[in-house]
């Protein structure tokens, strides 16, 4: 049985009153996804589970990715019972690395300036947006003995270092890798998003395995149903056919030659590709597609949160990649939208990979080890080719998200969490 909703778990629990910052540099109304909906999504999630639980959120008033339409945001609101404090502090998310190492700086700064303005909180929630937003809960911690919990979604500098963007051996990267290893062995606790994340926190930073607890991201099951694959998405962008697509950011991190590549060994099996987003290789990504004459392919823009269930839907296929040298850094959040929608998961990443991991664990996809076009290609093929395979992995993505990957069970953990710090204390 589906459980989409707080009430079972509600009424298991009682919770000790409790304050708690939350600080991140996106927040609601942002909607791009990733890091700012994640949080907004579980802060609300836990004050429903206790009303008396107080959540300040510090955060910005900027949008990672404003949707131009004209948004206000106030320097302070309540919303859904959180009290949402808006700092005014440069917009951290720009191409230059030293800039955004700067800007995020700032916000970390306000940040604590704000906090210690007020009565000290029990406990302080962190996540790696902007990467030096942990030295305002640590030296908050130094300054007020208040513990924190840290939340790592993307590592830095490790992958600046990883993609080539940061010399590993450089002064900016050394400096960085010793603050970041005193910010995650300080903190009460560490949240990785994978156990490939956790291992790797634990292998380099030396963070003892004790103080890491692995919360999965989630998928809503009721926002993003199993539902006929005929649907408006189809019909609105001609689409016939076994359809594959690929949503999300076009980032360095995406093998879109990889993906590029078995469409064109695919051309004459009418099998449709659709790249869906937008981000900082869409020029490269549209420019190949035509040089290539790639008919079968079509790149989308990105589309607004609400019509995700359909684009989902309307797959037979839909697709993961995440370059290897990403192995422990991330974990692409779309593996659970993916989930939700019942279809199989074609994944190009890193073997041990959290996502690697799940669809073997669950058996609802298949991995492409390396760069290899053609093997890619083939299991499209097999795919197609048997449709009660396929339609067997659909309801295993479906079934693991349910028992594992909603709201409901990332709450939990993080409520089991708070009260382990708070009894430290």
């Amino acid at each position: 049985m589906e459980n989409n909703g707080p009430t079972d778990f509600y009424s298991a629990h009682t919770f000790p009153k409790m304050r708690i910052a939350v600080l991140c540099e996106y927040f609601y109304p942002d909607n791009s996804g990733g890091t700012p909906t994640d949080l907004a999504e579980l802060a609300c999630y836990l004050k429903q589970l206790d009303v008396e639980i107080v959540i300040d959120v510090v955060t910005s008033r900027n949008l990672y990715r404003p949707s131009g339409v004209s948004v206000k945001l106030l320097p302070q609101e309540v919303w859904n019972g959180l009290t949402i404090r808006r700092l005014r502090t440069p917009k951290s998310n720009r191409p230059s690395m030293m800039f955004r190492l700067l800007s995020g700086g700032v916000f970390s700064m306000a940040a604590l300036f704000l906090m210690l303005r007020k009565p000290p909180y029990d406990l302080v929630l962190i996540v790696t947006n902007p990467p030096a937003n942990a030295m305002a809960a640590w030296l908050y911690w130094k300054l007020r003995g208040v513990p924190y919990i840290y939340l790592v979604h993307d590592l830095y500098p490790d992958i600046a270092v990883a993609l080539g963007r940061l010399k590993g051996d450089s002064m900016v990267a050394r400096a960085f890798e010793r603050l970041q290893k005193q910010w995650l062995t300080s903190a009460a606790r560490v949240v990785a998003l994978g156990r490939c994340m956790r291992d790797h926190l634990h292998r380099r930073y030396g963070v003892s395995l004790d103080r890491i607890r692995v919360v999965s991201n989630w998928a809503d099951p009721g926002a993003i149903s199993v539902s006929s694959r005929e649907n408006g998405f189809r019909q609105a962008n001609a689409l016939a056919g076994f359809v594959v697509i690929y949503g999300g950011n076009f980032s360095h991190y995406v093998n879109f030659g990889q993906i590029l590549g078995a469409a064109k060994l695919l051309e004459h099996d009418s099998i449709s590709f659709v790249l869906i987003g937008d981000g900082v290789r869409r020029s490269e990504l549209v420019a190949t597609v035509e040089k290539e004459g790639l008919k079968n392919v079509r790149v989308l823009p990105k589309v607004p949160r609400a019509a995700m269930n359909e684009v989902l839907a309307a797959a037979d296929i839909s697709l993961i990649s995440l370059d290897r040298r990403m192995l422990g850094l991330g974990v692409p959040s779309k593996l659970y939208s993916i989930l939700a929608s019942g279809r199989p998961v074609v994944a190009m990443v890193p073997p041990g990979s959290e996502v690697a991991t799940v669809l073997e664990e669950e058996q609802c996809g298949v991995n492409i080890v390396g760069d290899d076009a053609e093997a890619m290609a083939r299991e499209i093929r097999r795919l197609k080719q048997d449709p009660d395979l396929a339609e067997r992995m659909g309801q295993n993505a479906r079934s693991a998200l349910v028992r594992r990957f909603t709201l409901h069970h990332a709450a939990e953990q993080f409520r089991t969490l708070f009260n382990e710090v708070l009894a430290m204390t």
